[in-house]
């Protein structure tokens, strides 16, 4: 084969996301806004405005036999998207489509307004008139009819609109010749040839990723040879190796992982077969990476978020190769510091109660309350207090206070300050802002300019710099670098500082004069301008920096200007956006501040309560801020995911990164020939690379932060969600099918025999529930008495942090805390049924591991192994070091991992026990839900949905992927759990027969409340509520209600709990005014009222609310 020549880089960006920085800022739009959402999304949707469109425009474009578009000057900076333009027929057409491209990236896609305007689109198409009409239906009501004139439609619009996405081919086609069965309520079975025509349709349609691999080997601007298979950077004097688990021995004999083509295959999700309602749907990230041709996209993806998911590497035919641990997972892991923290912390405070001649508490209520009302010793609050005075000034007079703020360096900040120092996240900002601001310094000098004006490619700012304040700028860093450089622990005496506004907002004048006394002492002068702005700064400062998208495409076109342009200058230009332009990725906490405020400042804000003072929160707060950012840059070499110290597999220490994934993309699109499949990457690159920037900032925790999160309408909806979480959750009651789910996962018959024998064992005062609880706990799980992990992702509530910054935030975080630790339950139930999971859970990853190295372990497990990190060379590891410290009993297998001496082999066992006890106890993940539902108003309008979509990964697609006798049992279980529920719930809380129920209806509210089919289960319930029982499956079996729904119920299932709630309380309203108070008035007054819905204290209020109702 020949050397082939090519401008197409690898390292150059090309078309990434168009869209601005306004995009994120859904939660602003304006009345007139949203209308323009709408009508946006409704114009680019809807078939008879296109074609009035072409009509009307069409005119203009006479055809001129001398233009070329080639030669078009106005297509110049629009190389990589220049064949959009083939076919236009003068140059007036070009300059149109060219502003129809600059308005669509304008559209506010991310708004719901936007979405509803592409339905109500849709729905005043032509073919709406076959199923919405009385003649219609008599026409087109046939699968066959209405499939193909929604089809044809379909195809008319890729027409009209070449910018079009061509995957709603399929996506139409699929879903309309299915629709009108799901209207004529399955009367008739779907004919087998129209099913057939859909899968063709979308064979055709959706390019499959089993084709023939590519390979090119490109000439480099060095003068080196490099090869590439599609797309991917390959080493050619080094033999392909397959994945492998943590800490595994690398498999070199996978004939199937041999190319990069088999690699990106099998890195695809196995087939659940539910098809666009399943792993091949557009719905979450995770699902859209795993559909496309990177294979460094997908593997990234997946190595950032976990998935409960089979990959086709993990079966039988592709040699059982391991999943890593994904960073999500390694994150929750590493939280253990934190968590043994707290317990020592308590420890020490039961000492000093010994100390002052007081019992120990015996309950997490009784330590909480002891000393709340006596002066003269510490409350727990108090001590906690006490502590982060110890860590300001070094010291402290009370030896047990002294001994707690010693254990928070030693499990905590020490830890984590060392992991700072080894990955210079405290010196990486500093040394690459001097790095780009080094850079503009020398152009401008070049060019022998004084000052210059820089223009953002991201949202269209001007930032001006001069040649004194950039020289100014780069010695206050190179100061900096050398005060970090000399400090090797970090800040002496450190504690992560976060402000309390509503304090500070209560007496700013106080605020303002410890800050000015301060700067007096380290003898800055600033006028009372600068300061004002200074003070106004730190009371709005929130521990997380928000996430703001960059422009990928803008960025390019910059490039594009740089000869030669590759990963240096790419990196050049991102660090001169993030940083003249001042927008930081890295963690409040790790960067290097100009501001450092001395133990006296600190001292005097902590007594006046303007900054935190619970030991416990602000541990929780570093870890959340400090440890992503450890990992990312582990993993990526920054903290951004942007692999910018990666060069390739032999050479690197790092994974390939952002940067990668584009390289990649570029070399596919360079060899790319057929125009229609190039357009296609270039628009499947943009998302992809929207969707892992978004993973990363999931993993950090600030995807879907607001702009403001001191703003009213912020702090309303967060409020707004722990109100919802306190007056309409039922408690732990509705989580018994986590019983079923264990006996599920791993297997019926060794779930049941080993969850029977931890009963046992546990009678007569054995240890395996305590052994397996211990295991959980040391790898991060169990734990929820002391982080509500669950109970919190299970209500969608917003962080704990933002309880530092607001009163009454803080106020109702800590009444949600309670609510489900005493009141409600369910973090006392989630910390049992882990426990009991991780019996289980543990003694099969042991079992299959021994029986692994002793070829007496059947594929199946052998997948699920693999699914969890852990490969044939590993299972050895565990299961030498099992033998050599655990113990076994009839059927269980106790890891005794604390006596391991194999640090890989415990860090691959604890990463499978903490996946899959998440899988069987179903636990939301960051990757589990669409991005919407991240923001904050669409996690307002979506609230209590998170669970139900983490059901639908971790049941549902799960099980049919499995698809064996397991999954059909263990759903019959779920099935009969959601049907004892309803029993319990019909007696004691509804005072109703259950015998009156008939056995459809029985069997509907039992698989409803089983979670088996997670979201759809809420999708249909949905279709029934705002169509009054007409449709949907209650209705289809002949189980519906005969009545419709009310509009509270409506206005809930469209806007969310919030929207219910406020509708409930303007119908009391109205109620009242009208003198129309009834018992209905009554009903909805007691919805308001907080634990109302506890079905234990159903009698209470069901008392109170006869109390209610006017006699």
């Amino acid at each position: 084969m020949g050397v082939t020549y090519s401008n197409a880089k690898p390292y150059n960006y090309a078309d990434g996301q168009k869209r601005s920085l306004e995009q994120q800022k859904v939660l602003s739009r304006s009345p007139l806004e949203a209308v323009g959402d709408l009508w946006d999304g409704f114009k680019e949707e809807n078939l008879l405005y296109m074609a009035y469109d072409e009509i009307k425009n069409g005119q203009k474009y006479v055809g001129d036999s001398t233009y070329d578009y080639q030669k078009d000057a106005q297509l110049a900076e629009f190389e990589p998207i220049k064949d959009q333009f083939m076919f236009s027929r003068n140059a007036q057409e070009t300059t149109d489509h060219l502003a129809k491209i600059k308005h669509n990236a304008s559209v506010e896609k991310e708004s719901p307004y936007y979405f509803l305007g592409r339905i109500l689109g849709a729905v005043a198409d032509p073919s709406s008139y076959l199923m919405f009409t009385k003649t219609g239906r008599a026409i087109g009501s046939s699968a066959k009819v209405f499939g193909t004139a929604a089809t044809t439609e379909e195809l008319i619009k890729q027409n009209l609109d070449p910018t079009r996405d061509d995957s709603y081919v399929p996506i139409v086609g699929l879903a309309s010749y299915v629709l009108p069965a799901v209207i004529n309520k399955f009367t008739t079975p779907i004919p087998n040839k129209i099913v057939d025509d859909a899968i063709s349709l979308a064979d055709d349609w959706i390019p499959t990723t089993n084709k023939s691999i590519k390979k090119q080997i490109v000439q480099d601007i060095d003068g080196s040879t490099k090869v590439y298979e599609d797309g991917v950077l390959v080493n050619a004097n080094k033999i392909d190796t397959a994945p492998s688990g943590v800490g595994a021995a690398v498999n070199t004999d996978v004939k199937n992982l041999s190319t990069a083509g088999k690699r990106l295959e099998g890195e695809a999700f196995v087939k659940s077969h539910l098809k666009i309602f399943g792993e091949d749907g557009p719905w979450t990230p995770v699902f859209r990476v795993m559909k496309s041709a990177t294979l460094n996209g997908r593997k990234m993806m997946t190595d950032i978020l976990d998935t409960p998911l089979l990959k086709l590497k993990n079966t039988k035919d592709w040699g059982f190769q391991s999943t890593g641990a994904s960073l999500e997972v390694q994150l929750r892991m590493e939280e253990v510091a934190v968590i043994e923290s707290m317990k020592d912390i308590k420890t020490a405070y039961m000492k000093y109660l010994e100390s002052i001649g007081q019992t120990k508490p015996k309950t997490e209520i009784g330590v909480n309350w002891r000393n709340t009302l006596d002066t003269e010793a510490y409350s727990m609050s108090q001590f906690s207090t006490e502590i982060v005075r110890a860590r300001i000034t070094g010291k402290h007079p009370n030896q047990f206070v002294e001994e707690a703020a010693r254990i928070t360096q030693e499990k905590v900040y020490g830890p984590l300050m060392k992991q700072i120092k080894e990955y210079k996240l405290r010196e990486a900002p500093v040394e690459q802002e001097l790095l780009a601001l080094e850079s503009v310094l020398k152009m401008m000098k070049e060019t022998k300019q004084m000052s210059k004006n820089f223009k953002s490619p991201v949202d269209g700012k001007i930032a001006t710099w001069t040649v004194p304040s950039i020289e100014a700028q780069i010695k206050k860093l190179t100061e900096r670098l050398s005060n970090i450089k000399n400090t090797p622990d970090g800040v002496k005496n450190y504690i992560n500082i976060i402000y309390n506004k509503t304090a500070i907002d209560n007496n700013p004048a106080l605020f303002k004069e410890i800050i000015k006394d301060f700067l007096i002492r380290k003898g800055i002068t600033m006028n009372e301008a600068k300061l004002a702005k200074l003070v106004d700064d730190l009371s709005g400062h929130f521990p997380f920096t928000r996430f703001e998208k960059r422009s990928w495409d803008k960025m390019l076109v910059k490039l594009n200007a740089v000869k030669n342009g590759g990963i240096k200058e790419l990196n050049e230009i991102v660090s001169n956006e993030r940083f003249l332009f001042n927008r930081s990725r890295y963690a409040r906490a790790s960067r290097a501040r100009n501001l450092n405020l001395d133990d006296v400042a600190q001292l005097k804000l902590l007594d006046a309560g303007m900054i935190g003072n619970d030991i416990f929160a602000l541990q929780k707060a570093y870890y959340r801020q400090i440890v992503p950012d450890i990992l990312l840059t582990k993993k990526y070499g920054d903290t951004a995911g942007m692999g910018s110290k990666y060069v390739s597999e032999a050479e690197s220490m790092t994974e390939p990164g952002l940067l990668q994934v584009a390289a990649e993309y570029n070399m596919k699109i360079g060899f790319t020939q057929n125009k229609a499949k190039r357009l296609q990457l270039v628009k499947e690159k943009n998302q992809v690379l929207n969707d892992l920037e978004a993973a990363v900032e999931l993993l950090r925790g600030t995807y879907g932060l607001p702009s403001n999160p001191h703003h009213y309408t912020s702090v309303a909806m967060r409020t707004m969600k722990h109100y919802n979480a306190l007056t309409m959750l039922t408690g732990f009651a509705a989580a018994i099918p986590d019983a079923a789910r264990i006996v599920m996962t791993s297997g019926i018959k060794r779930g049941f025999q080993t969850q029977f024998e931890m009963l046992a064992n546990s009678i007569s005062g054995g240890a395996i529930y305590k052994l397996g609880k211990k295991e959980a706990q040391s790898f991060g799980e169990a734990v929820d008495l002391i982080t509500n992990q669950r109970a919190m992702l299970f209500a969608d509530m917003p962080s704990d942090m933002f309880g530092f910054v607001n009163k009454l935030e803080g106020a109702m975080g800590k009444t949600s805390q309670f609510n489900f630790m005493y009141i409600n339950l369910m973090s006392r139930w989630t910390e049992i049924a882990k426990s009991m999971a991780s019996v289980t859970i543990g003694s099969r990853i042991i079992e299959d591991s021994v029986k692994w190295g002793k070829s007496g372990l059947a594929d199946k497990w052998k997948t699920a192994l693999s699914s969890s990190g852990i490969n044939e060379s590993m299972a050895k590891r565990i299961a030498i070091q099992f033998e050599q410290h655990g113990s076994t009993l009839k059927h269980n297998f106790m890891a005794n991992t604390a006596e391991w001496t194999d640090d890989g082999a415990k860090k691959a066992f604890g990463s499978a026990l903490n996946k899959d006890i998440n899988i069987t106890v179903v636990t939301p993940g960051k990757g589990d839900t669409p991005l919407w539902m991240s923001t904050e108003l669409g996690s307002t309008f979506a609230q209590f949905k998170k669970f139900a979509m983490a059901a639908s990964q971790r049941i549902l697609l799960r099980g049919m992927q499995e698809k064996d006798g397991d999954f059909l049992f263990g759903s019959m279980l779920l099935l009969g759990s959601g049907m004892m529920i309803d029993g319990i719930y019909h007696k004691y809380r509804f005072n109703r027969d259950y015998a009156n129920l008939s056995l459809t209806e029985k069997l509907m509210n039992g698989f409803d409340r089983s979670g088996l089919a997670g979201i759809y289960t809420d999708v249909n319930k949905a279709i029934e509520t705002l169509t009054d029982n007409r449709f949907g499956i209650s209705p289809m079996l002949g189980a519906s209600k005969p009545y419709g729904s009310s509009t509270r119920w409506k206005i809930g299932t469209l806007l969310g709990p919030s929207g219910g709630q406020i509708y409930n309380i303007f119908d009391i309203m109205y109620d009242v005014a009208g003198g129309k108070y009834n018992h209905h008035t009554a009903k909805n007054v007691r919805r308001l009222i907080p634990w109302q819905n506890v079905w234990y204290l159903d009698w209470l209020f069901d008392n109170a609310q006869d109390g209610l109702k006017l006699k």
